[in-house]
This record gives C-alpha cells, sequence and structure tokens, in this order.
C-alpha cells in the first residue's frame, strides 16, 4: 500500500500549518489538509474551553505554572470523529495531510487505521524558538508550547522527523513529499 496520509505532529507553534501548505504546494498531487484547529473551530467562540470540549486547566512545572490543553468527552469524540473521516477519505482514494498534535495512543490509533498508508512525522523546533513564535503570533496561549513540549512525543515512533527552525518549510516539505515517493 502506498502512504496517502501524511500525519504532522507536534506541539502548538512548531510550523505543522505551514508545512503542510508547503507540502500541498509541491506535490504534484492533490492532498487535503486536515488540521485539528479546524474540527475545534467548529464550536463556538467561547465555548471550546467548556468542560465538556476542550478544557484548559494549570499544571506545575518546575515550580512554573503552565496551560495545558485536555479532552472533555465530547472534544474526545470529536477528534475520533476526525480520525474516522481521515480514514474514510484515504479509503476513498484522497491524499490527506493531518495536523495534530497527538499523544502516543492518537498516533497509536491512527496507525491502527491506516496501516502502512500513512507517514508519522515529528515536527519540532528548539523550545526558544516555539516560544518565540507562541509570543510573536499573538493568538496562542503563552506557555502551551512549553507544556505540550514536555509530553506530547513521548512513547511515539517516528517514521521522519523534521526541525522547522533548522530548515524551510518549502525544504522540508520536498524532503516529505520524496520519502513517500520512495
Amino acid at each position: 500500500m502506498s502512504v496517502n496520509v501524511i500525519i504532522l505532529n507536534g506541539v502548538s507553534s512548531s510550523g505543522k500549518t505551514t508545512l503542510a501548505k508547503a507540502i500541498q504546494k509541491y506535490s504534484h498531487e492533490i492532498w487535503l489538509h486536515v488540521a485539528m484547529d479546524s474540527f475545534i473551530a467548529m464550536l463556538p467562540d467561547g465555548r471550546e474551553f467548556d468542560r465538556e470540549w476542550f478544557p484548559m486547566v494549570e499544571v506545575s512545572r518546575e515550580g512554573e505554572v503552565l496551560p495545558q490543553m485536555t479532552n472533555g468527552p465530547s472534544g474526545e469524540a470529536l477528534l475520533l470523529e476526525m480520525r474516522r473521516l481521515v480514514r474514510g477519505l484515504s479509503e476513498t482514494g484522497f491524499n490527506v495531510i493531518v495536523d495534530e498534535v497527538a499523544e502516543a495512543d492518537t498516533i497509536a490509533d491512527y496507525r491502527g487505521r491506516l496501516g502502512n498508508g500513512c507517514l508519522v512525522v515529528k515536527v519540532d523546533a528548539p523550545l526558544s524558538e516555539l516560544e518565540r513564535r507562541e509570543r510573536e503570533r499573538g493568538d496562542r496561549l503563552i506557555g502551551l508550547a512549553r507544556e505540550q513540549s514536555e509530553r506530547v512525543h513521548n512513547g511515539i515512533s517516528y517514521d521522519l522527523e523534521v526541525d522547522t527552525h533548522a530548515q524551510t518549510p518549502d525544504a522540508l516539505a520536498r524532503l516529505i513529499l520524496e520519502r513517500i515517493a520512495a
């Protein structure tokens, strides 16, 4: 089975969306971009952080209080439907780029649903760069990248790892496309 799903997994501000757009730009094929943020944005403004959906909690790490986004029951159900949608699109023959902040159990679920038809890519950058991007974007919760960087990638075996600070999105997109063509 050839790869028709690319899962870009990384913390907030790691460059997943920019990389997904670059893959779309450089591929000779059409790739649909399915983003976790788009699913969360389906909720009415201000309701996404409700207890049922994606509540924010504060966690203490090394004397610092950081925000942590969690999945309430409805949020978990919504993200499960996102994974089902990705599988359905893949089975129908669509190429899909998934833009996700996923822990090991979610990546395992994707692999179980997609088998060898997916390439799981760790999208990362140095923490100082993630925090700089977070501050400059102005639409990110400060501290989220730091909190996620300490747990998101734990226990995940990636097919490919990229550093969005060391290389341009264009170069990384070409690298990923070369990898799935091989």
